[in-house]
Formats: C-alpha cells, structure tokens, sequence
C-alpha cells in the first residue's frame, strides 16, 4: 500500500510539474489603443458661498494622462448646469435642454510642471460666470442649490472622455480621481 501512494504521490508530482499555459498571449502593446483622462490634482473650491456670490469661485487643477504624457489633448470644454431639489416633485434642472458650454480649454493651455511628466492646467470660474451661463441672477438662488461642472477631453484623433464614457475605477479610485463631474453647492451659514 506504501508503494503504491508513494507512486501515486510521484506520478501526480510530475504531472503537475509538467503542465504549462497553453495559451500564449500574442498581444501587440505598441498597438494597443489607449485612451485619455484628467486627473484632479487641486481643487481649491467646494462651495459658492451664498452670502458671498460675488467672490466665489470654482477653481481646478488638472493633469492630462495620456500616452504622449499630456500632449493629445485638442480641447477640453467644460459645462455647466444648475440644478435644485424641490421636495415632493425632484430635481428641476437650468437650462432644462442640459448643460452649457462655459468655458473651453485648448492645449496651449497646459504647460509643463516640475512634479509630474504630464503637462497641467488650471483654471477658474467665477459664481457670477456659471449664473450667466445657465441664464440666471444671484437673487434666483437659494441655500442648497447645486452647479454640476462636467468635462469633456476631446483628442487630436477625435475621440471625446467624459462623465459618460469614463469607467469607475478612473472616475473613483483615487489615483486616478478623473470623475469627469464636479459638484457646486451653494451654501448658506
């Protein structure tokens, strides 16, 4: 009985030892097409103060992650629309039709920095912009209101990245932190 377990035991060793993958993945990197993301690297702006809508602003830092470190970027157009919760009924959205075109960004914009090989931008809009570009004044907010910011990278190949196409490993894990989508509240103290 021995003898036969060791020999089951030897014969099960060397089959195991001698399997290999019989898939041989013959996959071309250099040909791979990769895509494009903005990663947030500052935002120095959460809330539009609403006793202060005349100094609030929205304002962003952020890096182009591409395969040519940055350099693919065409434009990047930033939108905006207003939003306020109205209980008992939902959401009612301004502009209705969806969001505007506030601001747009080309790659001259982007320039070099000296703590990433990705070439960065910053910018900043102002509360007084965003009521303008969604048709509305300061006296047509109220407390809890919300501005919903949301970026498209257009590519010099024509392709778009944006809050619809971006997966939620890019949009949420905090490497990436490409969400596509910032939110605006307005706050009252």
């Amino acid at each position: 009985m021995l003898k036969y377990s060791f020999g089951f035991l030897l014969g099960a060793l060397v089959f195991l030892s001698s399997c290999r993958d019989f898939v041989e993945p013959n996959i071309p990197y250099s040909e791979f097409d990769t895509g494009a993301y903005l990663r947030t690297i500052d935002r120095t702006s959460v809330d539009f103060d609403f006793t202060d809508i005349a100094n609030s602003t929205f304002a962003l830092t952020l890096e182009a992650v591409d395969k040519e470190d940055g350099a693919t970027v065409e434009t990047v157009e930033i939108n905006v629309q207003h939003r306020r919760l109205i209980p008992g009924v939902g959401l009612e959205y301004t502009p209705a039709a969806g969001p505007v075109l506030i601001k747009t960004l080309q790659l001259s914009d982007f320039a070099p920095n000296n703590d990433s090989r990705f070439l960065r931008t910053s910018f900043v809009i102002t509360a007084a912009e965003a009521l303008a570009a969604v048709g509305l004044n300061s006296s047509d907010l109220d407390c809890d209101d919300v501005f919903e910011f949301s970026v498209i990278l257009n590519d010099k190949f024509g392709r778009s990245f944006n809050r619809d196409n971006v997966s939620g490993n890019i949009a949420g894990a905090p490497f990436y932190d490409s969400p596509f989508q910032y939110f605006v509240d307005v706050e009252c103290e």
